[in-house]
């Protein structure tokens, strides 16, 4: 997956970049540039020379995002579908099981915030490979 954005802060080796939306609108002049900006980005640079106001294009490994993608879309999915039918295999009403599914789905959203801010974040991270550089 390929994106760009701005270098707003560089700490050593980390690099935070305003990453820019990308969409047929986000490269026209017709709106302001915070309208274009989609949100931040850290990352670890390799030792190039980016600089603050420099627009960076970056590549993230493709198997990366399938797998982020799986644990935020399908994951929460099959954790409800299976709180619900265990509630309803111990005899719970109907209406139970629906609040266990439910209680599932808050679970499994918990679990998907600390896997993200814990394991995820440093693995995206290092799978960052800089394409180009735009000096600024």
């Amino acid at each position: 997956m390929k994106n760009s954005g701005l270098v707003k802060e560089k700490l050593g080796n980390k690099v935070t970049i305003s990453m820019y939306k990308e969409s047929a609108c986000s490269h026209c002049n017709k709106c302001s540039d915070s309208a274009k900006i989609a949100n931040d980005f850290t990352f670890i640079s390799n030792g190039e020379d980016i600089k603050v106001g420099d627009i960076v294009t970056f590549e993230m490994e493709d198997n990366q995002v399938f797998k982020a993608a799986m644990v935020v879309y399908i994951f929460p999915l099959i954790v409800m579908f299976l709180a619900y039918f265990t509630a309803a295999k111990i005899g719970l009403s109907e209406g139970e099981c629906i609040g266990a599914s439910f209680g599932g789905l808050i679970i499994a959203f918990m679990g998907i915030f600390f896997y993200d801010k814990f394991i995820v974040k440093n693995k995206m991270e290092k799978s960052v490979k800089i394409i180009g550089i735009e000096k600024r």
